[in-house]
């Protein structure tokens, strides 16, 4: 290879890094664009001039104008500005690549610190009322308070163990209702009707944690325990092929459902609505109807 050859081929290299390292990091990603464009195209018109200048001087040519820039300057100013803008075009691809992988970590990031925190709000939640229905077996000295609190360690197990991801087995979350719907069988006595039926294949299907187990504890802690005749509440579950279905309706009191339809966000369904919009978007549906004397939810889930 000629020695102007190899000259003008380690210029266009350095004008490369110049361009797509220090440029690009100095203007570009500062937000100033045009002064990037601007530098970089200034670079490559001064500096292939000046390279050759320094090799001619170098070899003892005599410099002259017509010498330095030649119909071959042309050529090699083409050339560069083609490879710095290959090479930039495929810089600019893994800085986007780059920069969405990590706006979609953050986007993670937040929605699992989302998750935790409303997941936490169900928790508390929970054990506060559980704790309020011990404490009032405790106070009229039933027998049926050890009972209890062995049915919360149990549910206790599932909300601090089997809760940890996203989604669990459906029977895991039928679990849990049980041991809930025994736990107020318990505070209630007799003084309550619950009526809970299942169809479908339910140890195929899975399901985001607490998100069914919230509607039943809100029934009871809306509906039932501020019903003082003949509180009740129904539940049925139905898991078909490809969806979850799930309903349930409770009592509440014939003053409430005025108050319900005026707030206008029936029993605080705040929480669990975000959880939904969160871990089923686009996979869920929900709605809810205020009769006179009752409370109704239905939810469909596609099956995951």
């Amino acid at each position: 290879m000629p020695y102007h050859h190899l000259v003008t081929l380690a210029s266009q290299v350095f004008l490369v890094y110049l361009t797509n390292s220090f440029l690009f990091r100095k203007y570009y990603q500062a937000g100033k664009q045009p002064l990037f464009y601007t530098l970089a195209i200034l670079s490559i018109i001064y500096a292939i001039p000046v390279f050759r200048l320094i090799v001619m001087i170098l070899s003892g040519i005599n410099v002259t104008f017509s010498r330095i820039f030649t119909s071959e300057l042309l050529l090699v100013y083409f050339i560069t500005l083609a490879l710095v803008a290959i090479t930039l075009s495929v810089k600019l691809i893994f800085e986007r690549n780059k920069e969405k992988d990590e706006i979609k970590a953050i986007e993670n990031q937040k929605r699992e610190i989302e998750l935790f925190a409303l997941k936490n709000q169900i928790d508390s939640h929970f054990l506060f009322n559980t704790l309020n229905s011990i404490y009032g077996l405790s106070l009229k000295k039933s027998d049926l308070a050890p009972k209890a609190i062995l049915l919360l360690s149990e549910i206790l197990g599932y909300v601090i163990y089997e809760t940890k991801k996203d989604f669990y087995p459906l029977s895991h979350e039928m679990q849990l209702i049980n041991s809930y719907i025994e736990l107020e069988k318990i505070r209630w006595g007799k003084e309550i009707g619950i009526k809970f039926e299942t169809e479908g294949k339910i140890e195929n299907s899975f399901v985001a944690p607490l998100i069914l187990f919230t509607f039943v504890e809100n029934s009871f802690k809306h509906g039932v325990a501020k019903t003082l005749d003949n509180p009740w509440v129904s539940i049925k579950l139905s898991v078909g092929q490809d969806e979850l279905f799930f309903e349930i309706e409770n009592s509440i009191p014939t003053h409430a459902a005025d108050n319900l339809k005026m707030s206008g966000k029936g029993i605080g369904l705040e929480n669990i609505k975000r959880r939904l919009s969160l871990l089923y978007p686009n996979m869920y549906y929900l709605s809810t109807k205020i009769n006179e004397n009752s409370f109704y939810v239905r939810l469909t889930l596609t099956n995951r």
